[in-house]
């Protein structure tokens, strides 16, 4: 599909990985500071859990928020995210004909996913009961709007993807994968956490009833 506003990237993949390496970094150090400030010590299962949730919550609310907004011009954005989304591009090209699904799970993963990232994030910091409802439903919104998207393409013989295997398998998967085991993962984690609660209150509210 012919993209008349096109502009290309400024960034070389070295730089734009560069860039986006640095972010993370920068939002690491962030949740280090905030871990020891945390409520309670927390474990080092839960130190790496409120990493990896702000970390996500920087991607879906800056990256993926900045590709929701702008789309439509997403093409010729001569900016650093611009860059980025355009360098990514080679992995999918939906990402610059403002493809209605990828726009709409875009939108819908930088709000929600973004918002119960930070929410998660918190309940750790806190202490907080909230932490794994939050958990749960934050990995159940990644991994299915991850699987959607990767299934997509496939079902499309992946029409929309550079088959180079720098593109398609070190951005299309490897970039991906993340999303799709780790939430994985916690989300069998929430799953007991909540499942031995309601055990526990369940109890209690026997023996409540005896007495």
């Amino acid at each position: 599909m012919p993209i008349p506003h096109y502009v290309a990237s400024k960034l070389t993949m070295s730089e734009a990985f560069g860039t986006l390496g640095t972010a993370v970094g920068a939002l690491l150090v962030l949740s280090a500071v905030l871990i020891s400030r945390a409520r309670t010590p927390l474990s080092s299962k839960d130190k790496l859990v409120v990493m990896w949730m702000l970390v996500c919550a920087g991607i879906h609310i800056i990256l993926e928020g900045y590709f929701s907004f702008n789309h439509g011009t997403l093409a010729g954005k001569e900016t650093i995210m611009g860059d980025l989304w355009r360098e990514y591009s080679h992995a999918d090209s939906r990402y610059l004909t403002s493809d209605p699904f990828t726009v709409i799970m875009e939108g819908i993963t930088a709000v929600f996913d973004g918002s119960f990232a930070v929410v998660t994030a918190y309940g750790l910091l806190a202490d907080s009961p909230i932490r794994h409802p939050a958990q749960l439903i934050t990995s159940l919104a990644q991994l299915y709007g991850n699987v959607l998207y990767m299934a997509t393409n496939y079902m499309e013989g992946f029409r929309y993807t550079n088959p180079n295997p720098q593109y398609f398998y070190g951005y299309f998967v490897l970039l991906n994968l993340p999303w799709i085991i780790i939430p994985t993962y916690l989300i069998v984690d929430s799953v007991k956490s909540i499942y031995h609660g309601m055990l526990i209150a369940q109890h209690a509210t026997s023996i409540k009833k005896v007495n």
